[in-house]
């Protein structure tokens, strides 16, 4: 069967998961799928009011599915469908969190709410890329009044999370970043969320393409009929024996979607945007140029040394000042990019 939906994760597979840029290569590619009726699915372990409104314009997916599969919307922002942590639940895990002095936070239908920590919320603005998403708790009681989908500790012993998940068959937990868990029922998971998107576009998993990096893609990797794994994703997702493509910023979904002949096979620059492309020249620029000064720079000091102050030594040394400069001003274009 032909390909006719793709799911992405979002972190670490469609933008850089350290400067959270959305390469280029990507808009291009998925606005080429569109051209062939292909639907884009965003399935995040993220709350939906965590992604960034500059990526849902340039991407404009039909539908997106977050906080791991809890929460599926489609492109009108209607929920689709929803699972919720039971409210004894949450209060249990509340007692728990509290007792073993575990900093953890809530993502809610509105907020990431952080009840406890300094850290945690530290983490979770630099996960999510900005801080008007998470907010501190005004009363330790919007639990009360709002849908709890996830809940998080930061720093927990693995040990003492197993504990209270396998005393709640109910829940499961994955890792979201190094010490820092999700926790949340054991009935959700990407593959979930997506199912019902796939149910409303009448697409089955023989279909559908998708990419992932982490653990909470390992559902929606395996019901694929073509899945690929991101380079510099969690060491367990390997254990699939997928295909695995490059990293967002070496153009990684746009190599893989070649690789299965949803786009044409042609070099990344010609995907690129105008900015990208003289970021990747200034970095070439760079090398060049500081090999170059640091050749007139060696050529002069043997110069000096053989002939002493001669005309050849001025020479060299001019050269491997301009070169030297050029050097420094692909650097500032570089970083300013």
């Amino acid at each position: 069967m032909a390909i006719k939906a793709l799911i992405i994760d979002i972190d670490g597979t469609l933008i850089d998961k350290r400067t959270h840029r959305l390469p280029q290569s990507a808009v291009a590619s998925v606005n080429h799928l569109k051209k062939s009726d292909i639907k884009i699915i965003l399935a995040t372990g993220r709350t939906h009011y965590s992604i960034d409104s500059s990526l849902l314009k340039a991407i404009k997916p039909d539908y997106v599915v977050s906080v791991n599969g809890a929460i599926c919307q489609n492109s009108l922002g209607e929920i689709v469908s929803d699972k919720k942590i039971p409210k004894d639940i949450v209060v249990q895990f509340l007692d728990w969190a509290n007792r073993e002095k575990l900093e953890h936070a809530f993502h809610m239908d509105h907020k990431t709410v952080i009840y406890q920590g300094e850290q945690l919320l530290k983490k979770l603005v630099r996960l999510i890329g900005h801080d008007y998403s998470a907010i501190r708790t005004v009363d330790g009681k919007e639990h009360l009044d709002h849908p709890v989908y996830n809940m998080i500790v930061l720093s927990a012993p693995l040990e003492k999370v197993k504990s209270f998940v396998s005393a709640r068959p109910s829940l499961r937990y994955d890792e979201f970043d190094p010490g820092s868990y999700d926790i949340f029922n054991k009935s959700v998971n990407k593959a979930v969320g997506c199912e019902a998107a796939l149910k409303a576009l009448n697409i089955s998993w023989d279909e559908v393409m998708a990419l992932g990096d982490n653990t909470n893609d390992i559902e929606m990797l395996r019901k694929a009929k073509a899945g690929y794994v991101v380079k510099g994703g969690h060491p367990d997702i390997y254990k699939l024996g997928l295909p695995v493509t490059d990293e967002p910023l070496k153009d990684g979904l746009a190599k893989a979607l070649g690789k299965e002949g949803l786009i044409p096979l042609q070099k990344n620059l010609l995907l690129l945007d105008s900015d990208e492309v003289l970021t990747r020249m200034n970095g070439s620029r760079l090398k060049i140029s500081s090999l170059i000064s640091a050749a007139f720079a060696v050529a002069a000091l043997n110069e000096w040394l053989v002939k002493g102050v001669s005309a050849n030594f001025g020479l060299y040394l001019v050269l491997s000042l301009v070169m030297a400069v050029m050097a420094v001003l692909a650097y500032r274009k570089q970083k300013s990019a």
